[in-house]
């Protein structure tokens, strides 16, 4: 009886083992016939007409219907360059390669970040459907790759290293001294297609369209960049060498602008600094903020020269200086009248920009509101609105300082009659400074007059002549803060004294207390 029990649950221990296992292969049979099912349904042409085409073109040759509106230009991939790879110079990319573009996009250009879009299976589909049907020669050969092997420490002595290498090969000719695009060939740089082509802003590492990381600037010496004057220098440097440039311009790179949302004009005793030399720049604290561009009203700007400004202000009761730097590879200062006439309103066709108009000067631009007022309204940040007034403070290169009022994009920027603002500027190695000098209250009545201990909104506007900007083609940000320090009141020191002199009282009775006992 009890081998009869034995033998039955045995059984049926083996039953339930086999029935298990055979619900479980079914399960991951299933599982795989759906997966193999979803791979199929995806369309590699389908994603590429619905997502690409529009850039890329029909054909893939970068001439999409939107193509002549974006800076820079699609990439044409029957051309057979790609930037960003891991392989030798002149060869074609991995597959990987393309992947990874796909789903990270290029900073700085029109092609956006599809990872959060697609799913993994549509980006291989429709990577597999743009190498395979426009790429010349894709898939023929294994192209060679550049093993890419861990960086080495980085060391003072290797960035040292790395600088050096920076000189003797050259790099400065391009990219300026101090990494800042201003080089002496800048201004001439064309890429293989003949279109203009602007060498990197070394210093800002938001704007590395491969990547900002020490690997990604090894890699881009390693391969080089197709279509580009950039180089490769695989065969120039050794691993060492090309490791320690990369640490180099990687320590040159400069904070990213970030939660920065107030200029605090530090309160001091005497006159203000007249000269951007003054070492009293270095008690104010520096504030940087991000512009874009002007997006708002047609032509819109989406490809700005300026992205950021770095701010910093003092007062002394009776006057504020503002001190403002920024990047600018080209030191634009001829002006002219000329306008561009573009046919559509709507967005920059850059086949009508032409090098015949112009020049055109760089400018930036200091706003306030007219009237600072109570509360958190404030007038529209680009040129104020009918009823809410801004006064723009606007410097050009060309040596033209003015002040102007605005109610509203639409009707433009209006010359005051009178100027209460004096500037002086300098450009050296890419970079602007801009001193703005003004009395903190006027009998302007369309100047903004500024309290100290008030928060006035302050935003920032910015022209680069080489671009092409001009009128409302800027860049510009939003509102933030000017805060003048507020003298210390009287009654600050008068509280201090009474509590020093009250703990002084406290602690002499704690001595006699401790003495008597």
């Amino acid at each position: 009886m009890n081998n009869g029990l034995k033998l039955l649950r045995s059984s049926f221990r083996v039953f339930t083992l086999g029935f298990g296992l055979l619900i479980f292969g079914g399960l991951v049979l299933f599982l795989k016939q759906g997966s193999a099912s979803v791979q199929a349904q995806v369309d590699g042409k389908s994603v590429y007409d619905v997502r690409c085409a529009s850039c890329h073109g029909d054909l893939g040759d970068g001439t999409g219907p939107v193509a002549s509106y974006l800076n820079p230009r699609p990439r044409d991939f029957t051309s057979g360059q790609f930037k960003f790879r891991t392989t030798a110079s002149g060869e074609l990319p991995l597959r990987e390669d393309v992947i990874k573009i796909v789903e990270n996009g290029v900073r700085g250009t029109a092609m956006p970040s599809w990872g959060d879009t697609l799913s993994n299976q549509e980006i291989e589909a429709v990577v597999d459907y743009l190498t395979e049907e426009f790429v010349p020669g894709w898939g023929i050969d294994e192209p060679e790759v550049i093993s890419i092997n861990d960086p080495p420490r980085v060391t003072d002595d290797l960035i040292l290293e790395g600088e050096q290498l920076y000189d003797e090969m050259q790099c400065w000719k391009c990219h300026g001294n101090d990494g800042r695009a201003d080089g002496p060939s800048a201004p001439t740089l064309e890429d293989d297609f003949g279109a203009p082509i602007r060498a990197a802003d070394l210093t800002k590492a938001w704007r590395y369209k491969g990547g900002n990381e020490i690997e990604d600037i090894y890699t881009r010496f390693s391969t080089g960049m197709s279509g580009s004057p950039m180089p490769s220098f695989f065969d120039v440097l050794l691993e060492d060498d090309r490791w320690a440039l990369a640490a180099y311009v990687e320590s040159i790179q400069t904070n990213e602008p970030g939660e920065d949302t107030v200029v605090t004009a530090k309160r001091i005793s005497g006159p203000l600094p007249t000269t951007l030399e003054d070492s009293l720049w270095e008690e104010a604290t520096a504030a940087s903020f991000f512009l874009t561009g002007q997006v708002i009203s047609g032509p819109r700007w989406q490809t700005p020269g300026i992205d950021s400004v770095t701010v910093r202000a003092l007062h002394n009761d009776e006057n504020l200086a503002m001190l403002v730097e920024w990047d600018d590879p080209f030191h634009d200062t001829e002006s002219s009248s000329a306008e561009l006439n573009l046919e559509n309103d709507t967005y920059v066709n850059f086949d009508q920009l032409s090098d015949d108009v112009g020049p055109l000067p760089d400018a930036l631009a200091v706003q306030f509101p007219q009237t600072v007022g109570v509360g958190p309204e404030k007038p529209y940040f680009f040129w104020g609105q009918l009823g809410k007034p801004v006064n723009l403070w606007r410097w050009q290169a060309d040596e033209t300082l003015q002040e102007f009022n605005a109610a509203g994009f639409q009707d433009g920027l209006k010359p005051q009659d009178t100027n209460n603002v004096s500037a002086t500027a300098t450009w050296a190695d890419g970079r602007y400074r801009l001193l703005f000098s003004r009395p903190l209250t006027t009998t302007d009545v369309n100047d903004v007059q500024m309290d100290p201990g008030e928060f006035i909104p302050i935003a920032f506007q910015s022209w680069e002549g080489s671009n092409g900007e001009m009128g409302q083609r800027l860049s510009l940000s939003s509102w933030y803060s000017l805060l003048l320090e507020k003298p210390a009141s009287s009654s600050v020191f008068i509280y201090t004294a009474l509590a020093i002199a009250l703990v002084a009282g406290l602690e002499w009775v704690l001595v006699r207390r401790t003495r008597r006992g």
